[in-house]
């Protein structure tokens, strides 16, 4: 297994260069990343390259018997390229140029940006292709963070109108299918169709749509362009792979990891300005994520979080316990590489309070032994560990384009596709279920549960496979807003949930956005709700049931006794409708009731422990991690005597209940029972 760190060797005297690498010798790190943002050391001026820096730190690095993931420096376009090509910087919505002096300040939709890259690739891929130290390859730096996803400027205009040609074929078409009738926006010429710059109102929303996917298409060929380079000029044996951030972004993950030997992934369960760190079941289902974007292939973690992160605020200090916590619960969801960052605090720049295993010191200290304490643990046991395959038990729904879509009309201003989604993702979360994210192209059989959040956006292939799901005996949560949409971001002719009413069993005939401080109240009538009740937030859809059973009713004013949760027989399977954003009790309620019946067992209930079970070969893994800083919690194993797999001798037996004290993570192990 690789366990790494983020260097930088150009931001430290050379001299000190043998400190640190002895460090990391010592630490038994076996893999560097560098370069990544190292353009303007690389070719100092167009078509000059001076690639000695990077030579010696390469060299230097393999000397210690450490291998190498370089980075392509495309992130930060240099000063002379900005000066000499200013048409390469992004313009915001406003139509302002974004101007040199951070990251990022490009548009993919510039060709004179994109014939530089190729270059930069190009020559470093000649350079190292078939250097034996090198391993693999990191196209770029987090593709679209901080919002870069989206320009705005006149070649991102001239672009998006190919974009749309080359979609729609016909004005008449791309008039008819937006709806442009419509305030008078009918389009006689591709040249009129502007991108969504501020307007006094609002876009087209069926505009706004496209205009994101076509943003994700720029850059997923953008990718294309830079792995089609490297691909012509390096080893096989390299790898190819970029470091994603997954928040709601105009990419499609999944698009550019076609052209990707395996997808890495950012990890920084909290950042500048967070008081303490984002919710675990967050954090695990951003994991999930990054598994499901190859569809369950391995991923590498190329930045997790190793010391208090920040740029002008400075968030939480990671306490003792957390950096193993984090590590085990990312190779426990599907990492199979792990590289902190970053390795040293830099002094000076835009990330001086981003610290690291050393702080800007440069002196090894708790961190610097917590990571060693970390590496020795894996040590017996990680390179079995990830051949270890997943339980399918639940199916999970996440499209970006249905993001897009929530993004672009919210609805209520309480409205938050993050927190809505965690809102059915961790009560499956606090009761150790094992889920995998899903899109149109996986495959559904063996799942028994299918949870489908906030599905407004509903597409014709995937409401299909939903219907083929539950006929053959599966079961469906749904949400509120479902099927309002279809896929061009129009609003359904059919009574909600539209396309899906005869699989929910019912009809929406009136909704309600719950703004501001309002709350809706709930009553439980039948099955795990009855005798339940409390408030609910967001939304509520006033549900009609035709061959639905009620669950749950409202109660207030004239719509009092309006269903607000049903469960509909549709073939062999059952469906849910969760017309609200439901409290968490009766969410879980509902969910014991659901996967019960579903055949999953039920596992135990603890919002600050997580659990994940694996299986290799004769052995079985269980993970469990107590996120709580504060409280020893008592878990309840699985049957069998479970040894803990860092131990070399495995002298510990550990059966029934078993406490582990605060920010404890472990991995246990026992022979399969067949």
């Amino acid at each position: 297994m690789y366990i790494g760190v983020d260097y930088y060797p150009e931001q430290w005297p050379k001299e000190r260069w043998k400190t640190d690498l002895e460090l990391m010798k010592e630490l038994g790190i076996n893999v560097v990343r560098i370069g990544e943002f190292s353009w303007s050391l690389l070719e100092p001026e167009e078509g000059s390259y001076d690639f000695r820096l990077l030579d010696e730190a390469v060299s230097f690095i393999a000397s210690y018997g450490m291998k190498v993931v370089l980075g392509t420096p495309t992130a930060t376009p240099p000063a002379w390229l900005v000066q000499k090509y200013p048409e390469v910087l992004p313009v915001q919505e406003d139509g302002q140029t974004i101007g040199f002096g951070a990251r990022r300040h490009y548009t993919v939709n510039s060709r004179v940006f994109r014939r530089m890259s190729r270059h930069i690739v190009e020559a470093m891929a000649r350079r190292y292709g078939s250097l034996e130290a090198v391993i693999g390859w990191q196209t770029d730096n987090e593709y679209g963070h901080e919002k870069s996803d989206r320009s705005y400027g006149p070649r991102d205009q001239k672009a998006f109108q190919d974009w749309l040609k080359e979609k729609y074929g016909s004005l008449d078409d791309l008039n008819r299918r937006w709806g442009t009738v419509f305030w008078s926006q009918i389009y006689t010429d591709w040249a009129q169709i502007p991108v969504p710059r501020k307007v006094f109102q609002e876009h087209n929303p069926s505009l706004l749509l496209d205009f994101d996917r076509f943003c994700a298409d720029a850059y997923t060929s953008y990718n294309k362009m830079q792995t089609d380079a490297l691909r012509a000029r390096i080893d096989k044996r390299q790898f190819i792979t970029h470091n994603f951030v997954y928040t709601g972004l105009a990419q499609d993950q999944n698009a550019i990891a076609e052209d990707l030997d395996f997808i890495s992934f950012d990890n920084y369960p909290v950042w500048g300005g967070l008081a303490e760190p984002i919710h675990p079941a967050a954090i695990a289902r951003q994991h999930d994520l990054c598994r499901a974007t190859k569809q369950g292939k391995g991923y590498w973690v190329m930045e997790e979080l190793s010391g208090a992160q920040g740029w002008s605020q400075i968030g939480y200090l990671p306490r003792p316990g957390h950096l193993k916590l984090w590590t085990y619960q990312a190779i426990s969801r599907g990492a199979e590489a792990i590289v902190y960052f970053r390795w040293r605090a830099a002094r000076f720049g835009t990330e001086q309070f981003c610290h690291g295993i050393l702080d800007h010191d440069g002196k090894p200290r708790r961190k610097f032994e917590e990571v060693r304490g970390v590496i020795q643990s894996l040590e017996p046991f990680a390179d079995d560990f990830l051949e270890a395959v997943f339980p399918k038990e639940i199916g999970f729904y996440h499209d970006p384009e249905n993001e897009w879509a929530w993004n672009i009309q919210p609805q209520s201003d309480n409205f938050s596709y993050p927190q809505e989604v965690l809102r059915f993702y961790e009560p499956a979360h606090a009761l150790q279920m094992q889920t995998d994210i899903f899109r149109e192209k996986e495959d559904l059989t063996d799942y028994k549960v299918l949870i489908v959040p906030v599905y407004f956006l509903a597409k014709k292939e995937m409401n299909e496979k939903f219907k083929q799901f539950a006929e053959a005996g599966g079961t469906i949560i749904f949400s509120y807003r479902t099927g309002v949409k279809d896929a061009d971001n129009v609003v359904t002719d059919q009574t909600l949930p539209g396309e899906l009413a005869e699989l929910c069993g019912i009809e929406v005939h009136e909704y309600d956005s719950l703004r501001g401080e309002r709350k809706g109240s709930v009553r439980g009538v039948r099955g795990a709700l009855g005798g339940t009740g409390g408030n609910t937030e967001v939304w509520c859809d006033f549900i009609e049931p035709i061959s639905a059973e009620v669950l749950a009713v409202y109660e207030d004013t004239w719509f009092d006794g309006k269903a607000a949760v049903t469960k509909n027989q549709y073939g062999k399977g059952t469906v849910y409708y969760v017309g609200s954003g439901l409290n968490r009790d009766m969410l879980l309620r509902l969910y014991k009731e659901a996967f019960t019946e579903a055949g999953l067992s039920l596992q135990m209930e603890n919002t600050a422990v997580e659990t994940v079970r694996r299986a290799s070969g004769d052995v079985d893994y269980l993970s469990v991690m107590n996120h709580s800083t504060e409280t020893a919690e008592h878990v309840e194993l699985p049957a069998g005597s479970w040894k803990n797999a860092s131990e070399k001798e495995n002298e510990h037996v550990f059966k029934g209940l078993i406490t582990l004290p605060p920010l404890t993570s472990i991995v246990l192990q026992k022979p399969k029972i067949t």
